[in-house]
């Protein structure tokens, strides 16, 4: 990474749980980037929600593109529960973990709502998406201080599961 991103955290699941946590997530950088590597018990697809500062309140909205590599499709969603990414996780019964990269913009800003980009892929997935890209509009204008990863459709993150949270300082 380059010099200006530093380090926050890293958690890796040496057994499977039902959520990650960061907390007391400091202001001290102007951005945050949260990368992940995941798999889901389910034996179905699913994906990961992200609730930021805890809140799964209808406060998050999206613009999003996802292709499986034939098709695309576009959207937007309003009145969301989390930051999600939708049907690219790796589950039971496939060997690969789905990869995530989500951009907090501003994070620590309390004037302003806070916006999301994320990116996200797996070749693994059969009948869901394999790469998808979106922005997100977070409806708060407090400080992120925290996020909550958790699966969507209930089953516990696999062993092997790992995020890593970045500040990215001040250029």
């Amino acid at each position: 990474m380059p010099g200006t991103y530093e380090k926050i955290a890293t958690t890796t699941l040496s057994s499977s749980a039902a959520s990650i946590t960061f907390s007391s997530i400091s202001g001290a950088y102007t951005d945050l980037v949260l990368v992940g590597s995941a798999k889901s018990l389910l034996s179905g697809t699913d994906s990961i929600g992200i609730a930021v500062n805890g809140s799964g309140s209808a406060i998050y909205s999206r613009t999003y593109l996802e292709t499986n590599g034939s098709s695309v499709t576009t959207g937007r969603q309003t009145a969301q529960i989390r930051v999600v990414s939708d049907y690219i996780m790796g589950t039971t019964g496939t060997a690969d973990f789905g990869t995530y990269i989500w951009n907090f913009n501003n994070y620590s800003n309390t004037t302003t709502k806070k916006t999301v980009l994320y990116r996200g892929n797996n070749t693994a997935v059969s009948g869901g998406w394999n790469a998808s890209a979106m922005v997100y509009l977070v409806d708060i204008t407090s400080a992120i201080t925290s996020l909550v990863i958790a699966t969507m459709n209930g089953p516990n993150l696999a062993i092997g599961t790992t995020f890593t949270l970045y500040g990215i300082k001040a250029a």
